[in-house]
């Protein structure tokens, strides 16, 4: 088998042994960086050439962008080795897996119907809201953050309002069962009038029509010869019950993942799944360790490896440089407070630029939480570094493109989440009363939902004129759309009738106007540098491109991809899955670097109460600190070259006291030991104090933004002349436009429309 040889030459021995393994059940524990997807996406090539016919094989990833890649990797193997299918193997996210399972079975319910959309977050919060409000209860912030994360626990578990127990109450909650069943009820009879499903009705339905439909569980039990699953350390016990369910008694599993990763147990993953569980159902299970390290020098690797040692009940292993190179020494620092922090990172990763040792692109900061980033990009921008932040708002979560979509949602199913968007979008006059005596009429009358009651009963409403109108516009654009995509022959059509709809409802205008009204108030646009109808505009061009690609069905099988299977990709996009090439410094949280890697790499905010979070040092139970190891270990292993950590002092006003170093840098070996407590008036301040940095006030000074608070309201421009803006660096005046003028700045950034006095730029004075 020439084949065979083939791939046991492109991998290394415990690659190969995994990649080519025969055994019914595999268990491959991959550590950071040792190629686990490489040796997955072999392992489905090897299946492939074996004989096993693609639509046999289903593999499971964590993201779409991980699934695309896995399919074009998989290709060329195949075309390498002169291998031809008809059809490919499933490679999908759990979730998109569960889409097609119900696209194809979920009438069978009969409570809802195959043109199901997901409800996005904002829309969830707004069916909570509705609840609270019923019961009296929505200025209770504790009553309702309470309620809703124990509903979310029990969602994770894969149980319904009646599966509820009172031991589902915690003890001194602030709740009682019967607002638990009354509020869970209540948002599951919403979700099914509306057609909606959360994330995790995805699972729980596809478990239940597997389990409670023999004739349905019949066909997909032989459905599949083998099953892969990636990333196997973040399953939980919904999915493990999922993937037993979809085995049949000849179906082989392999899974892949590292139980040193398991970084979601917050949202329900359960590391002993991966380490006992699989042992404990299939006694026949072969186990094949891979720790050789291709990302990483090792130096960073010895940090890594001695930190998760500290963890107990692990599969040990130590990882290898594949190189063999030593590297440099990770480097810490506890700088004095955070600002001295974000300006010292800032400042390293400006010379690391300048000096030639590495592309913005090359850099990512890393930190325990959010909030962290806002110190760190007021530096960034003062130094004219481009950064863009990942796992804060995603391209599809801004308010036009959601707008956007609630007009294309509402043509697939007319919930009234995406008909109340509309409704605003432009604005059609419908004030809170009209709203409110729309929906006693709605379930007065039995409407199906709002979309109908305005379209049918606007007399009973006492609509005024001007809405009547707005509506009427509407309404007439909108029946068009559905005729024509009823009748369009190919997607060239569809994606003419959809460019249509948006410009007939009044909706590109009203997105023009949104633009322009911003540039009246001399407003600018942050790092990614687009605008409304640009950004629109951007989600066209998706769809478009997502039209003329193939979509895979539920066998495996190419097919024509419809509004619907795009609505439900753009659903189940992760961070990583919306994240863009450029060169820019990536700013992210450690769950979101998961998977990542980059040359340079900083990890910032290594104090106790952040980093272990204050939650975890308090907790009394050990899982909670060893969780937050693992996170840590996840952050350093996203090193190739270089590795920064960062602590800082100064008071700390949420938890009393100062702060301190966290004890992982310890337990890392990158400080022998930590300082002893100070009393808490005397604040630590950490041991590299502040200088005078005279590096950023010449590079201000040589950059014309010295004087940048003075007002610049009576600067003259004409064409040619320079600006500098404290985010967008240098650019060159375009056209000048009354108080406006047109800049082009470099890459990323672009051409700009700046109303002159905004204090953010001026005009650069040559020296």
């Amino acid at each position: 088998m020439d084949f065979l040889m083939d791939i046991l030459s492109k991998l290394n021995s415990s690659q190969g042994k995994a990649a080519t393994s025969d055994s019914k059940h595999l268990r491959i524990i991959a550590g950071a960086g040792t190629g686990k997807t490489r040796t997955l996406t072999y392992r489905v090539a090897y299946l492939l050439m074996k004989g096993i016919a693609p639509n046999r094989i289903v593999c499971i990833t964590f993201t779409n962008k991980v699934a695309r890649e896995m399919r074009e990797r998989v290709q060329q193997i195949l075309d390498e080795n002169h291998f031809a299918f008809e059809g490919f193997p499933l490679i999908s996210t759990f979730h998109g897996f569960c889409y097609r399972f119900l696209k194809k079975e979920i009438d069978s319910l009969g409570i809802y119907n195959r043109n199901f959309n997901i409800i996005d977050d904002e829309d969830r919060n707004r069916l909570y809201k509705e609840i609270f409000t019923g019961m009296g209860k929505k200025d209770n912030k504790d009553f309702c953050r309470s309620i809703v994360s124990t509903i979310d626990h029990i969602k994770t578990e894969g149980r319904y309002p009646e599966e509820l127990s009172p031991k589902d109450v915690p003890l001194g909650s602030v709740f009682t069962f019967a607002d638990l069943e009354k509020v869970y009820s209540q948002y599951q009879d919403q979700l099914r009038n509306q057609n909606l499903l959360d994330f995790d009705d995805l699972l729980i339905l596809t478990v239940k029509l597997m389990e409670e439909n023999p004739e349905i569980r019949s066909y997909w039990k032989r459905k599949f010869d083998d099953i892969l699953v990636d990333e196997f350390q973040d399953t939980n016990a919904i999915q493990y019950r999922l993937l037993l369910l979809f085995m049949g008694e000849e179906t082989a599993l392999t899974v892949v993942g590292d139980p040193d990763q398991t970084i979601y147990t917050w949202r329900g993953a359960k590391n002993e799944i991966i380490k006992n569980s699989l042992q404990k159902d299939f006694p026949d299970l072969e186990t094949v360790v891979l720790d050789e390290n291709y990302r990483s020098t090792q130096n960073i690797l010895d940090r890594a490896n001695c930190l998760i040692k500290k963890n107990h009940d692990r599969i040990d292993k130590d990882l290898l440089a594949a190189n063999h190179v030593k590297g440099e020494k990770v480097e810490y620092h506890d700088y004095f407070d955070n600002a001295s922090e974000a300006r010292e990172v800032s400042k390293t990763i400006y010379q690391l630029v300048q000096g030639g040792k590495a592309k913005f692109s090359d850099i990512a900061v890393i930190y325990r939480s959010n909030y962290l980033s806002n110190v760190l990009e007021r530096q960034l921008a003062l130094y004219q570094i481009p950064y863009r932040i990942y796992g804060g708002m995603k391209f599809f979560e801004r308010k036009v493109i959601k707008d956007a979509l609630a007009y294309l949602r509402l043509a697939v199913n007319p919930d009234d989440y995406s008909f109340l968007r509309i409704l605003q979008a432009p604005t059609k006059g419908i004030g809170e009363v009209t709203l409110a005596k729309a929906k006693d009429w709605m379930a007065k009358e039995k409407r199906n939902n709002l979309l109908e009651v305005f379209r049918l009963d606007q007399d009973k409403l006492k609509i005024k004129s001007s809405s009547r109108l707005a509506l009427k516009d509407f309404f007439d654009a909108y029946d068009r759309f559905q005729k024509k995509r009823e009748n369009a022959t190919d997607n060239d059509e569809l994606f003419s009738a959809i460019a249509s709809y948006l410009e007939e409802t009044g909706f590109l205008a009203y997105v023009r106007r949104l633009d322009r009204e911003e540039t009246d108030r001399g407003s600018y646009v942050g790092s990614t540098g687009n605008g409304n109808e640009e950004n629109v505009q951007e989600l066209l061009h998706t769809l478009q491109q997502f039209f003329s690609s193939e979509y895979l069905g539920e066998d495996g099988k190419p097919q024509k991809p419809d509004l619907e299977d795009f609505l439900i990709e753009v659903a189940l996009q992760s961070d990583q899955d919306t994240m863009e090439d450029g060169n820019q410094v990536s700013l992210m949280t450690g769950h979101v670097s998961k998977g990542l890697e980059f040359p340079f790499v900083f990890v910032t905010g290594l104090n106790e109460n952040i980093f272990p979070t204050s939650h975890a040092v308090s907790s009394l139970a050990p899982e909670a600190i060893e969780e937050e190891r693992r996170l840590a270990y996840v952050c350093m292993t996203r090193a190739q070259r270089r590795l920064y950590l960062s602590s800082f002092g100064g008071n700390d006003f949420i938890h009393g006291g100062s702060y301190r170093p966290s004890r992982f840098l310890k337990e890392a070996g990158v400080v022998s030991e930590m300082k002893p407590t100070l009393p808490d008036y005397q604040a630590h301040q950490g041991t590299r104090r502040p200088s005078s940095n005279p590096f950023a006030p010449t590079f201000m000074s040589k950059m014309g933004l010295a004087h940048s608070n003075k007002s610049n309201e009576n600067e003259k421009y004409q064409v040619g002349d320079k600006v500098v803006h404290t985010t967008f660096g240098v650019g060159n005046v375009l056209a000048v436009e009354g108080n406006k003028i047109d800049v082009l700045f470099p890459e990323p950034f672009g051409k700009k429309k700046l109303a002159i006095g905004f204090k953010a730029f001026h005009k650069l004075k040559e020296e």
